[in-house]
């Protein structure tokens, strides 16, 4: 699960940089930074589980 959210996160931070380099509308930037947001809760819950450990 930690590697794959990771390569997630990569992917989605690429495309995001790639979206806003373009100068794409707002809205595109927003949908691609919401799904950044959700792999990044996704990690932080997971390293946060294994701290409770």
């Amino acid at each position: 699960m930690d590697s794959k959210t990771i390569y997630l996160i990569l992917k989605n931070t690429a495309k995001l940089e790639k979206l806003i380099n373009s100068n794409a509308p707002y809205e595109k930037i927003l949908r691609q930074s919401q799904k950044l947001d959700k792999y990044i809760m996704i990690q932080m819950k997971y390293m946060n589980k294994l701290e409770l450990v």
